[in-house]
């Protein structure tokens, strides 16, 4: 019996440590975010700000976003980008339900709500560009700045991710709302299976 046990919790554990600790831009779990703004809250009728609504965001596109999980994992792996971290991504760039067609392009949500597709539409290729997009965006960051830590490195390529590798100039640039909104997105997945 204490072998099946011995088993059991080597299996959990391996199973634990490839979901928690995947990709090459840092851990995840250990950053802090101070989460969406409120603009952002109160774009999406919030009447809160922060990682309490990066959260319940998050929650709200989680159904749509679990669909495609074994597709967010594939690409996770081939750009050893955490799934998360892409699952950030998509919710922060969704439309209750819907994921954008041009990725990676800043959009006016208000003006433009045709640049977004219903979820029934993603396909890899889409999660791919958009995760293809985000590395370029750290490539062009470590580029610039080799003395960052992964961590850095990561939050510049959030931030850069729809401006441009030239919207970070300085470590005082790392504080972004869409890195602080997607990554404060992305823990909420994670702990959600991501």
């Amino acid at each position: 019996m204490s072998v099946l046990w011995l088993l059991l919790g080597l299996l959990a554990l391996a199973d634990s440590s490839e979901s928690s600790n995947w990709g090459c831009y840092g851990n995840i779990q250990t950053l802090d975010t101070p989460g969406a703004s409120c603009g952002i809250g109160r774009r999406h009728g919030l009447t809160y700000c922060g990682v309490r609504a990066s959260e319940r965001l998050a929650e709200i596109d989680l159904p749509y976003l679990l669909r495609y999980q074994p597709i967010v994992r594939t690409v996770g792996r081939k750009y050893c980008v955490d799934p998360a971290v892409i699952a950030g991504v998509l919710s922060r760039e969704s439309l209750r339900g819907s994921i954008p067609i041009n990725v990676g392009v800043p959009i006016n949500m208000a003006q433009d709500t045709n640049a977004f597709a219903p979820t029934s539409w993603i396909s890899e290729s889409q999660v791919s560009q958009m995760t293809k997009v985000l590395t370029s965006r750290i490539k062009e960051i470590q580029r610039t700045f080799p003395t960052w830590t992964p961590t850095q490195y990561l939050r510049g390529g959030l931030c850069a991710y729809g401006g441009g590798a030239g919207f970070v100039r300085s470590n005082e640039d790392l504080s972004c709302d869409f890195c602080n909104d997607v990554l404060a997105r992305a823990k909420y997945f994670k702990r959600h299976g991501f």
